[in-house]
């Protein structure tokens, strides 16, 4: 599906709303988000979404076979897509200021 001059492109650069290519070439489903930590450069996948009603999809960076801007070519077939697990937000745990390290650490040989 991809062109022979068509430059792959960074992870980075991925566009919300990329057209997902199955290996089955049938343009699957769409890329919701891109997970990955951009300030070390690591790319661990792709939420996408499959059905216009379906819940997102987690797609695992390894099953990516090449990302162009606007179209992300996979190993996965669209039955395999459908398939994936429900895609959930990571939990963030936010600390308040309690004074600090520290007393957290007090509060734990109490």
């Amino acid at each position: 599906m991809s062109e022979p001059d068509e430059p792959q492109v960074s992870w980075k650069v991925l566009e919300r709303h990329a057209a997902v290519v199955a290996s089955d070439r049938v343009e699957a489903a769409k890329v919701v988000e891109v997970v990955g930590d951009r300030d070390a450069d690591i790319f661990t996948g792709l939420v996408l979404k499959v059905g216009l009603l379906d819940r997102n999809r987690y797609l695992p960076a390894e099953r990516v076979r090449g990302i162009w801007a606007r179209r992300v070519e996979v190993d996965a077939t669209a039955e395999e897509l459908r398939a994936l697990p429900p895609y959930e937000e990571p939990v963030v745990e936010r600390l308040a200021p309690d004074g600090g390290f520290l007393t957290r650490l007090r509060r734990l040989f109490r």
